[in-house]
């Protein structure tokens, strides 16, 4: 018989993320008919501006472009979608960040990002009725260039690039889960609203970078675009003082800077609200039945696609704190049997989840706090059988010989070769890195592997909330007492990860040197502590008349005084 492939919900994501990009379409047609009203606003006559931009809109000129930008978003939702179905690589070196930049699916990001720079641009001035870069002369003989629609287009693409690099370099994006679950229209409508008035703050800052390169390299672009053209300059040139501060020149950079800002970030807003949508697993095993979902115990252990781990500790959470007939199906035993497989798949992945991520912020802790020692030199790690006295000459057994131990071999030449080879490699090593420059590139950053470390913690917060709630409602539901077996387990995790997360509070190194988003690592370390505090209050408060019946080691019992006494 053959056996169906693991099943790892690649439809559930596909159909989510092919509705991201449709609605990210149709957000982008209301957006330009919104600049297009803006575009052409008439307040002297508003019934044919009115009248105006709706048959501009409804032409079937605008709709084959709303067709090539509509192409164009498809295909940046097709690439970019990867980026939300993997975890973040960790970069723990600014050369590793320098180099993540330029691997081949960054760089077709980065030339979709100038292709829909460029393309916003043209859609808006196709518009205006003309796409021509050439017009006329008015005092000399043939056409001319129109330096204005260059510098437009110029803009789209340094727009483009701007948006690519800080995206990049200087923000950490990642999947953001409601807080309270909201609709999918109710969180579009909510974040767009604080998301437009913050975008278009924000492209101030690439105008204005756009008005200093396009002031120092503006007569350089000139001289090779009119030639190539074969076109004649006969206006003043644009990289002047006088041409650059035009107010409806700036105007129309910051609303096509604005406009393209607003169609990235409304793409992974959609994203975020299609992918985060919460969905409910099947909870029962079912050993000897095919089965065409995904169940929750399969949802938890898919590590290589974190969504789908997170949807199912988010479904988890939810069964635990909301729904009582699926938590019955949890508390149940199978049949035939009389075990519970519900039980253990769950609690052994929650479980595996805090004491994995304890164990990685254990690790982090340690690597910082290591002491560097020096090497030894060669001569002296030698072990010899016999210890030579320089004045007298006399021959005196080592103490392992004189217990009448086997004297150990010497090393051969090719050992101390290579030994001596590795110190001098270590010595250069040290060096080389000890040169300021040389260690700002290549040194290790000492928050990286923290910041990667905690971006990944909402997983966890979600294990520790559903397996403390699951824990006290079984003292009402647990008919047959499945969890108490488990209970000194649950209270050892939780107290070992919140030495850990203890341990990484004290550390200073997210308070010593503030970056852009330290506010989001400390909420998720505020948020870990918090979660985790709260579970063991959950099961300290529930089970405190029973305390005495658990098989717990006196040092775990000393650390759950302080949450008897509520001083946690």
């Amino acid at each position: 018989m053959s056996q169906k492939p693991p099943n790892t919900g690649k439809d559930v994501l596909f159909r989510r993320m092919l509705m991201a990009v449709v609605s990210s379409i149709i957000v982008q047609c209301l957006l330009m008919s919104l600049v297009v009203l803006l575009t052409h606003l008439s307040p002297t006559r508003p019934l044919s501006w009115l009248e105006e931009s709706l048959s501009l809109v409804t032409s079937l000129s605008t709709w084959c472009y709303f067709l090539i930008l509509s192409a164009v978003i498809v295909l940046q939702g097709v690439v970019c979608s990867k980026s939300y179905l993997t975890s973040p690589p960790l970069l723990d070196t600014r050369f590793a960040v320098l180099c993540s930049v330029f691997t081949p699916h960054n760089l077709t990001v980065v030339s979709l990002h100038l292709t829909i720079g460029a393309i916003l641009v043209w859609l808006h001035l196709s518009f205006e009725g003309s796409l021509s870069l050439s017009k006329k002369c008015e005092t000399l003989a043939g056409n001319c260039l129109r330096e204005d629609y260059v510098y437009l287009l110029l803009s789209g693409v340094f727009t483009g690039a701007h948006h690519f690099l800080r995206s990049s370099f200087f923000e950490t994006r990642h999947l953001e889960f409601p807080v309270i679950p909201q609709g999918k229209f109710t969180q579009v409508r909510r974040e767009m609203s604080r998301l437009i008035p913050r975008v278009m703050t924000t492209a101030v800052w690439p105008v204005m970078y756009f008005l200093g390169l396009y002031y120092s390299f503006g007569g350089c672009v000139r001289g090779v675009v009119a030639p190539v053209l074969f076109l004649s300059v006969e206006d003043e040139p644009l990289d002047r003082v006088s041409r650059l501060v035009d107010v409806q020149l700036m105007f129309r950079v910051w609303l096509y800077s604005g406009f393209f800002s607003l169609t990235m970030e409304s793409m992974h807003l959609l994203f975020q609200v299609h992918l985060t949508e919460w969905m409910e697993f099947d909870v029962g095993q079912r050993v000897y039945e095919e089965r065409a979902s995904m169940s929750l115990g399969e949802a938890l252990a898919l590590e290589e696609v974190p969504i789908m781990q997170q949807l199912g500790f988010l479904d988890l959470v939810t069964l635990a704190q909301k729904q009582k007939s699926r938590r019955g199906i949890i508390f149940s035993l199978s049949q035939p049997g009389g075990h519970p497989y519900n039980w253990n798949c769950i609690v052994d992945r929650c479980l595996g989840v805090a004491r994995g991520f304890a164990k990685r912020v254990e690790e982090v802790c340690a690597a910082k706090q290591e002491v560097v020692v020096p090497l030894k030199p060669v001569a002296a790690t030698l072990e010899r059988p016999y210890a030579f006295h320089m004045r007298n000459l006399a021959r005196v057994e080592s103490p392992e010989r004189a217990r009448g131990s086997c004297p150990q071999p010497l090393p051969s030449t090719g050992q101390l070769i290579l030994e001596f080879v590795k110190s001098r490699r270590q010595r250069i090593v040290d060096y080389v890195m000890s040169k300021p420059l040389v260690f700002y590139f290549f040194g290790v950053r000492s928050d990286s592997k923290i910041r990667h470390l905690l971006v990944t913690g909402q997983s966890v917060i979600w294990a520790v909330e559903a397996i403390s709630s699951l824990a006290v409602i079984s003292l009402r539901e647990d008919s047959y007492g499945i969890v108490q077996k488990d209970l000194p387990g649950m209270i050892e995790a939780l107290l070992g990860l919140k030495q850990a997360l203890d341990k990484l509070h004290k550390m200073s190194l997210l308070s010593r040197k503030p970056q852009q988003d330290d506010r989001e690592i400390r909420y998720l370390l505020g948020a870990l502590r918090s979660a985790d505090k709260r579970g063991i209050y959950r099961i300290v408060v529930a089970f405190r008349e029973y305390f005495e019946d658990l098989a717990l080691d006196q040092g775990v019992r000393d650390q759950l005084q302080g949450f008897f006494s509520f001083r946690e």
